[in-house]
């Protein structure tokens, strides 16, 4: 019995760490569709024994938390916060990583130890599962990164969903099919076949739509794009010459007339507004292009540290700003003084003669409501301007990416992503990367774009689907507890 017992937690540990790596491997993403299943079979089996499930799905969302970050390793804390800072910023994250494991555990348990119809129990499993992915990307603290669906992102057929009910709504789909699978297992005779063919229903009228959405007739994209990567890492000495680095490769590019020059996020520290040495680059990149130029700077703006991008008319004159909002955890809300910045009240969204342009600053793109809300105010073009250098690895900046698709995809406009040391991309509406730069080089991504105004279905209904299914669920409960009285 024992020796059952341990097969069954490794099962769960090893389950939990593939899903993990679903998110960075590409080659092994497609299989998270069937990856949960062997843990809702074991927590299943053993449902009658509430002690053991809450055990195995412990060790199965710990092992997955624990796994998926511990890229925060990558990053290179000590050179940001200070050698003394850095062991408990790190300890931080590792208690937010079990705080998180914890959430999923709760959902898991409760997805199968509540009393609901068979019939039910795949659909209440991926409501509370859901549901905790949606929780712990909400307050303060808020860390959206742990999204099942944020797996598919190379695999656009299975995304196209998005488009109507967001990212989650894909975490939703692989943890039904996740279930349904496992209660095939379980099952016998007719039982068995109905849930298998539950399962490939779900998952092939979501694949049969995606195809024909991605079909769909490309638009003319005419309006042209210059965005700099200039891989200066910030690991190393703190990201100088940066700058310079950044006016050099987009002077290059001058005199090919593009309609918009990007420069990442932290491209340069300063005042904008009140240092000509800092503006007046920017200003005469204006002018000889004729572009609107769009740069991220750290400084200090109506006596607040900022994190902010300035937009510069093609007359060299600076006609707008956006202050970043959502700070990250940690990093930017007050731990550490010299890295306190205020936070900005108003949704990026700049006009230009080309239309109008919403910015998002770096974690931001993380979470859909303020891509939508940006979208909503009027946004036509979405851009993410990024500094991720202070990672070792490429597999954060390959994750930062994956969010920008889904933001694209959600809100039906095209995107582009520019960051310093990557990842540098252009997005199409429906996902696809239409250009993109290596991660690690430096060099001028240019590609076009267009102005988009349709509204998609996500950017009317926003993730209010998941109250509905869970209405449904609720429903399923009420019958069960209905019957046993």
């Amino acid at each position: 019995m024992k020796h059952r017992r341990w097969i069954e937690r490794v099962i769960c540990a090893a389950c939990g760490i593939f899903c993990a790596l679903c998110f960075d491997v590409a080659g092994l993403a497609p299989f998270v569709w069937a990856a949960l299943a062997p843990v809702f079979f074991l927590l299943l089996k053993n449902s009658g024994e509430r002690r053991r499930v809450v055990f195995c799905a412990c060790i199965f969302a710990l092992a997955f938390t624990l796994a998926y970050y511990a890229q925060i390793l990558s990053l290179d804390i000590s050179a940001r916060a200070g050698e003394a800072s850095a062991a408990l910023l790190v300890a931080a994250w590792i208690g937010l990583a079990a705080l998180h494991g914890a959430v999923f555990a709760a959902a898991l348990s409760a997805g199968v130890l509540l009393k609901c119809p068979c019939g039910m129990r795949a659909l209440l499993c991926a409501v509370l599962f859901t549901g905790a992915e949606w929780l712990l990307g909400v307050g303060a603290l808020g860390l959206p990164f742990l999204r099942l669906g944020l797996t598919q992102w190379r695999f656009l057929p299975l995304t196209q969903s998005a488009q109507m009910f967001g990212v989650l709504f894909i975490s939703f789909l692989i943890v039904l099919v996740n279930v349904l699978i496992a209660q095939a297992v379980l099952g016998t005779g007719r039982g068995r076949m109905r849930y298998l063919a539950a399962a490939a229903l779900v998952f092939f009228a979501n694949l049969a739509g995606g195809i024909l959405v991605s079909g769909g007739r490309a638009e003319e994209a005419d309006t042209g794009i210059a965005a700099v990567q200039m891989n200066v890492p910030f690991w190393q000495n703190e990201g100088e010459g940066r700058f310079e680095k950044a006016l050099a490769l987009a002077e290059k590019e001058a005199g090919k007339r593009p309609d918009f020059i990007l420069l990442p996020e932290n491209s340069v520290y300063g005042s904008f507004n009140e240092e000509p040495e800092i503006s007046s680059p920017v200003a005469k990149l204006a002018k000889e292009s004729g572009a609107y130029v769009l740069t991220g700077v750290y400084g200090v703006h109506g006596y607040q540290l900022r994190n902010s991008v300035f937009l510069t008319a093609p007359d060299g004159k600076i006609t707008d700003v956006y202050h970043k909002q959502r700070l990250v955890p940690f990093f930017e809300n007050g731990y550490e003084r010299k890295f306190s910045f205020t936070d900005g009240k108003e949704r990026g969204i700049f006009e230009t003669d080309c239309g109008m342009v919403g910015v998002m600053i770096c974690f931001e793109s993380l979470f859909p409501d303020i891509a939508s809300e940006t979208a909503a105010g009027g946004a036509e073009l979405l851009v993410v301007a990024t500094n991720d250098s202070w990672f070792k690895s490429d597999v954060p900046l390959a994750r930062h990416l994956a969010q920008s698709v889904f933001r694209a995809q959600e809100t039906g406009r095209w995107l582009v992503q520019v960051g310093n040391t990557g990842m540098t991309a252009i997005v199409s509406p429906t996902g696809e990367i239409a250009a993109s730069l290596e991660a690690g080089t430096d060099g001028v991504l240019v590609g076009n774009v267009a102005f988009r105004r349709e509204k998609t279905g996500y950017l009317i209904l926003g993730d209010w689907w998941l109250a509905a299914a869970a209405a449904a669920a609720v429903l399923g409960l009420a019958a069960a507890y209905k019957k046993r009285i």
